[in-house]
């Protein structure tokens, strides 16, 4: 039998997504990104943002494309390593979904996964 540790981390709490919901107007707390070498979109972002019941909540997106962060998509977590370590997950998921020529070349590709990679 495996037993979890006492600081094991708990899994996401994922709430049903709301449509009319809001997302964050404005800049949110925390913002990683990859910059494009050449166009104005990064290939790669986290959004992290505390929620006012202190939870974290992210988003992320690729090759300008993405979605804002905010209680609309119910991507909640308790510590802001939590919320990044499950967004970054998404970013990998979506980074083995992307394939090189969609809109990055093989070495994009890679950057993006390693920095997805850093995070988990």
């Amino acid at each position: 039998m495996h037993q979890l540790g006492l600081f094991a981390p708990q899994p996401p709490r994922l709430e049903p997504v709301d449509p009319n919901g809001p997302v964050i107007q404005g800049e949110p707390d925390i913002v990683l990104r990859l910059p494009h070498p050449r166009l104005a979109w990064p290939l790669a972002e986290i959004e992290l943002h505390q929620h006012e019941d202190g939870r974290w909540m992210w988003a992320t997106g690729t090759c300008g494309g993405g979605y804002k962060v905010g209680p609309k998509w119910g991507n909640f977590a308790a510590t802001q390593q939590e919320a990044t370590r499950y967004a970054a997950a998404e970013l990998l998921d979506a980074a083995q979904k992307l394939g090189s020529g969609h809109c990055v070349t093989a070495a994009q590709l890679e950057s993006i996964k390693a920095l997805a990679r850093g995070f988990l």
